[in-house]
């Protein structure tokens, strides 16, 4: 079902509903104002039995003056009938209710086979001569019954043409209201699905349709720097998967067939194990980054020594790049509030991070000290690498981010443009931020910023 069609049914039962309770309040206000005219008419003809006792002749011509099937009993203080009129005689009183009214007034209601509605009736008492007497009118409201058909029948009409003029204007305002959606719906039927350049045409005017457009647009956009990075990550990564095993491949051909001395074929294969092991490394942070990326935030729930973890990343590369001198600062503000603060996440994961930005710091500085600085802001821990190498181009710092990007400064420096990626993105799974600021020739500074918890 559309939601033009729901609208229509929605608004229709809507104002079905409020139509059949106005009707039903018109019929019941003048139901009431139909019982009240009657009771006064039945009430007035029942006060005029006194004339019986007082003026005969003025009783006898007054009972010309009479409703449909009315007909009048007038009772002593034993409750026998004294008088009775010419009426149809369909109701026999109670002594119950002759005595209830001798004390008030009593209005009631009968039913008679002869007709579709309820008679009324009215009984009352009066004193002459200190007696006391009850006189008993009923009636048939002839004219009353047939104006309140009437008016049922007009109400049945009416709500039922109303509903068909309503339900008609309310699918005409749907099909009105939906247009802009239908035109955008047009729109995207008629796009191919590898065409990343469409865009959807809409008008600048403040509705939900051109929020929506909007809002699509701007995922197309997403989705097509996604596609042009997949497109590029996967070009780049194979084309670095198969360059070194194609050397791998023609170093072992040339050594089977030139290679007559031990000395020479282990040399081949030595050259053939190094650019294994760059293929190696390449295909082994391909298969991090995509475990990474999935990854459960809510499974991280270890709780992180950042000194040590620290420490232990910094001795790493003691290791590795023994001439390059790596300084550890913990600002006074850190170090004061470490014993009340606790980071929450994945040791090992965060240690990949910290090696990955240390590593390319450590390339990228020319030999230049790299330092490593630990503070604390408002609920926030912070870890700068600070390096003075190359840097990155302003151009390219949007860019940095992106599987297998690499600056076009960075010369004959091996790697493979997925440290910082990685990097990001467990940064990212820690509910933290990686802010990088660089300028070219001059270095670069990458801001880990982890949510701290206050003990």
């Amino acid at each position: 079902m559309s939601i033009k069609q729901k609208i229509t049914i929605v608004f229709g039962l809507l104002v079905a509903t409020i139509l059949l309770l106005f009707s039903f309040f018109i019929f019941q206000a003048y139901e009431s104002y139909r019982r009240s005219l009657m009771r006064t008419r039945l009430q007035r003809r029942a006060l005029s039995a006194q004339a019986y006792f007082l003026n005969r002749n003025e009783f006898q011509q007054s009972s010309y003056l009479t409703l449909p099937e009315q007909h009048e009993m007038l009772f002593d203080g034993a409750n026998k009938v004294i008088y009775a009129s010419n009426g149809p005689n369909d109701y026999v009183p109670s002594s119950t209710l002759l005595q209830d009214a001798r004390r008030r007034e009593v209005y009631f209601t009968y039913f008679n086979p002869m007709w579709d509605s309820e008679k009324e009736g009215v009984v009352l008492s009066f004193r002459y001569k200190h007696r006391v007497y009850v006189a008993l009118v009923t009636a048939y409201d002839l004219t009353g019954r047939q104006t309140s058909r009437n008016l049922v029948a007009i109400l049945i009409g009416g709500n039922i043409l109303s509903l068909a003029v309503i339900v008609l204007a309310g699918f005409l305002f749907a099909r009105r209201a939906m247009h802009p959606f239908d035109q955008l719906i047009s729109q995207i039927n008629a796009a191919t699905v590898n065409d990343f350049s469409f865009r959807l045409i809409y008008k600048s005017q403040p509705d939900e349709a051109n929020y929506l457009a909007g809002s699509f647009n701007q995922l197309l956009s997403r989705l097509q720097q996604l596609a042009l990075s997949h497109e590029h990550f996967v070009g780049y990564a194979s084309h670095e998967i198969r360059t070194p095993l194609t050397v791998v491949k023609g170093m072992l051909e040339t050594g089977l067939a030139y290679d007559t001395t031990l000395k020479s074929a282990q040399e081949s294969i030595e050259k053939a194990l190094h650019r294994l092991e760059g293929a190696i490394e390449l295909a082994n942070s391909l298969l991090q980054l995509t475990e990474v990326e999935g990854l459960n935030p809510g499974r991280l729930l270890e709780d992180i020594n950042l000194v040590d973890t620290i420490l232990d990343t910094v001795g790493y590369f003691q290791e590795k790049y023994p001439p390059q001198q790596i300084e550890l600062q913990l600002t006074d503000i850190f170090t004061e509030n470490s014993s009340r603060i606790k980071v929450v996440g994945n040791n090992s994961l965060l240690r990949t991070a910290l090696i990955n930005i240390i590593d390319n710091a450590c390339k990228y500085s020319n030999h230049q000290p790299v330092k490593v600085q630990i503070t604390y802001q408002s609920f926030w821990v912070i870890i700068a690498v600070v390096d003075q190498g190359v840097g990155i181009p302003e151009t390219q710092l949007s860019d940095v981010f992106l599987p297998m990007m690499r600056a076009e400064n960075v010369g004959t420096v091996k790697g493979f443009g997925l440290g910082l990626t990685l990097a990001e993105k467990i940064v990212k799974i820690h509910g933290g931020v990686l802010v990088i600021t660089s300028v070219p020739n001059q270095g670069t500074t990458v801001s880990i910023r982890l949510p701290a918890l206050s003990l």
